[in-house]
Parts: C-alpha cells; sequence; structure tokens
C-alpha cells in the first residue's frame, strides 16, 4: 500500500462539549494525519480554547455571519477551510465536529480506497443506512479534490454536488461498513427551514418531479406531515436556482426511479420510494 499523508478539516461552531472526543480519536488514529485543521466559526464558547489544548490548528473564520448550518453558504466555510490543505498530501477528510471515529478507520477506508481505486468514499454511522458516502468522515483522494477544484460549492446541496460531481468525471466513490458514532443523534438540525433548503437544493440538483413528489411524502411520512410539504414546498418554488447541466444530468440517470416506473410496475415503484 502506498504511504497515506492526509489532512483533516473540521468545521466548528459552539461545540464545547464535543470537539475534545472527536480531536483525540482523530490524533488516535493508527495512521497519524499530518494536520488536523479545526476551523472556528465564530464559536462564543470555549471551542477554540479546548481545540489549541489539544495542539491542533485552529483558524478563526474571518467575519462574523449567522449559522448557516442550514445554508448553502456554509459552503464558504469549508472552501475557507480547504484552502489550508496541503496539495502535496495524498489524502484528504472532512470531518464534523461531533463524530467519532474507531483508531483504525482511516486505516481500513484508505487500504480499502487503493484496493479498489476508489476516488471518495466514507464508512457509515451507527444504526444509518446509506449508500453514497455521508458529509461528515468523508475522506477524499487528491484526484477528487482536484475534481471540485478544492472547494465546495456556495449553493444547497453542495456536499451531494461534490459527490456527484467526483461520479460525472467517471472517478469511483465507495461506502464502507466501518461503523461511527456521533455525540448527539443526526438530524438534530432538521426543522421546517431545513426541509425547505433540501427541497430547493434537491431541485437545484437535478432530481425529477417525481423523485420530488415522492421524497416528499416520504420525509412527510418520517418526520410529520408539515415538514413534508416545506420540502415540497422548497423545490416546487425553485424555479432558477440550479447545477451545470452536466451535474443535473448525471443525478437524473442515476436515479432509483423514473416516470416509467409508473407504468411498468407501480407497486414496485412504490417500493423503492419507501426504502
Amino acid at each position: 500500500m502506498n504511504k497515506i499523508n492526509y489532512d483533516v478539516l473540521i468545521l466548528a461552531r459552539n461545540e464545547e462539549n464535543n470537539i475534545r472526543k472527536t480531536l483525540e480519536c482523530v490524533c488516535n488514529q493508527t495512521v497519524k494525519p499530518d494536520s488536523i485543521i479545526v476551523i472556528n466559526d465564530n464559536s462564543t464558547d470555549e471551542t477554540g480554547k479546548i481545540a489549541k489544548k489539544i495542539g491542533v490548528r485552529v483558524i478563526d473564520f474571518p467575519y462574523e455571519h449567522k449559522n448557516w448550518v442550514i445554508s448553502g453558504k456554509l459552503g464558504i466555510v469549508f472552501s475557507f477551510g480547504m484552502n489550508y490543505f496541503n496539495k502535496n498530501n495524498s489524502h484528504f477528510m472532512i470531518l464534523g465536529a461531533d463524530h467519532i471515529l474507531p483508531k483504525d478507520y482511516v486505516e481500513k477506508i484508505t487500504k480499502n480506497m487503493n484496493d479498489d481505486n476508489v476516488d471518495l468514499s466514507s464508512g457509515i454511522i451507527k444504526n444509518e443506512i446509506t449508500e453514497s458516502p455521508r458529509g461528515s468522515g468523508r475522506i477524499f483522494t487528491k484526484k477528487a479534490m482536484e475534481c471540485i477544484n478544492w472547494k465546495y460549492q456556495i449553493n444547497y446541496g453542495y456536499e451531494t454536488y461534490a459527490l456527484f460531481k467526483i461520479q460525472s468525471e467517471g472517478l469511483k466513490v465507495s461506502v464502507y461498513p466501518i461503523i461511527t458514532k456521533t455525540q448527539r443523534p443526526t438530524g438534530t438540525n432538521y426543522n421546517k427551514k431545513k426541509f425547505f433548503h433540501m427541497g430547493f437544493s434537491y431541485k437545484a440538483l437535478g432530481y425529477t418531479t417525481l423523485y420530488g413528489i415522492g421524497r416528499g411524502f416520504i420525509i412527510a411520512k418520517k418526520f410529520g406531515l408539515y415538514n413534508g410539504f416545506m420540502f415540497s414546498l422548497g423545490f416546487f418554488f425553485n424555479w432558477n436556482i440550479n447545477y451545470e447541466e452536466k451535474i443535473r444530468q448525471h443525478c437524473k440517470n442515476n436515479l432509483k426511479y423514473s416516470w416509467k416506473d409508473i407504468i411498468n410496475n407501480p407497486k414496485k415503484l412504490f417500493k423503492k420510494m419507501m426504502d
């Protein structure tokens, strides 16, 4: 296996209750990172001080703003942090400030990536089901970072855009059954505004009307009728904010279901939508 050199990027805003454990699990990886970069994003608590005491590189985001967690503008903060990557390294990880990784996470993921010729990958958070590398815990090769031009988009769905961009350029992605956990339940920040922005991003990325309708029903079932309505509102009110055609076409080409399913096998369509 080729030598692994990697940087870790963590965005943190008022994470004093979580950041220590997350940083400790990164520092204790069997394959040590070259650099751990914490972007202290306008924290008003002890987040920055705790990270500095652990000895990682802490960089304060240079101007004040409201919390962008549910906004496409968070891509600005990610891109700011990516400027501090050592572009000569082989791999780059983006990690949430509350994410806990097993000690051999990087070792196992990068070995599998090398064996399978994969350029973007992640593990799986306990009790979650995913077919695509999730946002936190993602590991990019240098080739993948070059593909997205070392930045996230300043738009809704920026994490999915990066995934689609990499895939649309012919690079492989994968999820490996390496279990991680978070210090707070995923989806904690899901509210009506979050679901509206989610719907907005689905339309921007090229998801079809059928998919939008189906996803709205699924969200209504899982998170309540009002949140399903807010998702649909965001989806159908996005008239003109879209990603480039190549990304949108890639999305359409890889959907699990289409209008043809309604005619050919409506029962199968319903089952796929509920998966």
